[in-house]
């Protein structure tokens, strides 16, 4: 009798954990989610083809995605003309690779604030990132679409598509309003790095050094925020 009464329970339990699953995925973040997980693998597979076609361009993809994604569009992009890849070529692979950034992480972000993500740790470098968007959302809110867009725009630390479209989100922006105008202060954004590290490669026989140079300032960067993430701001929290 006990042991027929635990596996009815066991197996609501299971039934509503399913469901919870179904449900998360269903919802718009679990649909972003899937969606920068599919261009993820697409990415992949595209690294693939070109390091079988040419190494050279595979190893330049490979290294401005993360550079991209870790450093900021400016790491990226000059990582990409560094290695003589084209203009267009550069605006579109970067463009792309922001784009998988920004619904990769806004869908966490949606997750965080439906509370399906239960992650401590997660959830506490999303809000560090939420409260440094929320310190424009007042300045920005005044302007609108185009603050949103010139704030991801500039090449200023805490600026850029992520934490724009966490502010576009606290403005009430509908998603597809969103991400047009994050991203196309993105594209802008891309445009101008190109045509400066462009500049840079033609006039500067160094190009490599002072790419070099930005990179690891880009790194220290980093690494430097996420310690305020997850180090710092769980410490104040205790």
């Amino acid at each position: 009798m006990y042991s027929s009464q635990f596996e009815y329970k066991s197996s609501d339990g299971l039934d509503m954990e399913k469901n919870n699953i179904k449900n998360t995925l269903d919802s718009q973040a679990g649909r972003l989610f899937a969606l920068s997980v599919v261009l993820f693998v697409l990415y992949l597979v595209g690294v693939g083809y070109a390091f079988s076609a040419d190494r050279m361009l595979g190893q330049t993809l490979l290294g401005a995605f993360f550079a991209n994604a870790f450093g900021g569009r400016a790491a990226g992009v000059g990582l990409c003309i560094g290695f003589e890849m084209n203009l267009l070529t550069t605006i579109c692979c970067n463009l792309f690779f922001e784009t998988v950034v920004v619904f990769f992480c806004y869908s966490l972000f949606l997750f965080s604030m439906n509370h399906y993500i239960k992650s401590r740790l997660l959830n506490k470098a999303l809000l560090n990132v939420e409260k440094k968007a929320l310190k424009y959302q007042d300045m920005i809110s005044r302007y609108g679409w185009m603050g949103v867009f010139i704030f991801v725009m500039l090449p200023l630390p805490g600026t850029g598509p992520v934490a724009g479209s966490f502010i576009a989100y606290f403005l009430n922006f509908s998603i597809k309003r969103n991400f047009v105008c994050v991203l196309s202060g993105t594209l802008v954004a891309i445009v101008l790095w190109t045509i400066f590290f462009d500049f840079l490669n033609e006039h500067i026989s160094m190009i490599h050094v002072v790419i070099a140079m930005i990179l690891m300032v880009a790194a220290i960067y980093l690494a430097k925020l996420v310690r305020n993430w997850f180090v710092l701001k769980s410490n104040k929290g205790h």
